[in-house]
């Protein structure tokens, strides 16, 4: 969730028994507006929390330009108050996503892995490799955002829609309206494609509904006592969820988590 709104936010999840306990919360707005000043950062998200074996790992990120997407910086702290940031891995690869090993709280600590190619040889990665590239997954393949709520710039910038007003009650349930919270990765035509009415500067961005196998049995929904606040939840990273309000610029996601993926998925869905 975008720190500047976390106040606004935060209240919301109680619907769904989810909080962030008020001291923690006040000392991340604190700290992560210091970090948005000091790195010179345009936006800061909060992420959420990955839970080691002996500790855990508090997740954020920020971009130095408009664009969301453009140079974007991951960081992690123990306390709620120093923030490291992490660095991209040289010679990361998605088959670090199969790592199935514990965090244990040691950002020095080196998990190995084979590589599924006949004859390769044994992969040494560090955990704080790994911290990144589970935040990147998860931020590529899990965290949502209602369709409207991103728009391309005319320089081709990803940016929040400032004049987004909200799904309605009706569109509120659905998962083809919401799209992924990354640079587009499907050709334009694929994503505007058996739309009846799209906005190219609105419809260019993924859509979860058809890009996440299984398609459209990747994520759940619950809607609150209203029914104009949903909640969806990754069946994928379990413990991502992303939400939004009906008919308000009101969204977001939050992360509580270990770290790993759910490959059996396929198995827990009718297919």
């Amino acid at each position: 969730m975008e720190v500047d709104r976390m106040s606004e936010l935060v209240p919301l999840l109680s619907n769904f028994w989810r909080t962030i306990p008020t001291g923690l919360q006040l000392m991340l707005e604190s700290s992560l507006k210091l970090l948005k000043q000091d790195h010179r950062l345009e936006s800061v998200f909060f992420l959420g929390r990955l839970e080691a074996h002996s500790a855990y790992y508090l997740l954020a990120f920020g971009s130095p330009g408009v664009d969301l997407f453009n140079q974007r910086k991951f960081y992690y702290s123990r306390n709620g108050q120093e923030w490291v940031l992490l660095l991209e891995p040289t010679n990361w690869c998605d088959e670090w996503g199969r790592l199935w090993g514990e965090f244990t709280g040691n950002a020095g600590n080196v998990f190995k892995m084979r590589s599924l190619a006949a004859g390769s040889p044994i992969v040494e990665v560090r955990e704080q490799d790994r911290l990144w590239y589970v935040m990147h997954a998860i931020l590529r393949e899990a965290v949502g955002v209602p369709r409207g709520a991103l728009r391309m710039s005319a320089s081709n910038d990803a940016v929040v829609n400032p004049f987004f007003r909200g799904l309605s009650r009706e569109e509120l349930t659905k998962l083809g309206n919401y799209q992924h919270f990354r640079r587009p990765e499907r050709a334009a035509e694929e994503n505007l494609q058996g739309r009846p009415e799209c906005n190219l500067s609105l419809d260019v961005f993924d859509r979860l509904e058809v890009d996440v196998l299984p398609e459209g049995k990747s994520f759940t929904l619950r809607l609150d006592d209203t029914e104009r606040l949903a909640m969806w939840s990754s069946l994928h990273w379990l413990g991502l969820e992303f939400f939004h309000k009906a008919n308000s610029d009101v969204f977001g996601f939050l992360y509580n988590g270990d770290g790993r993926k759910n490959w059996d998925l396929p198995f827990m869905v009718e297919l």
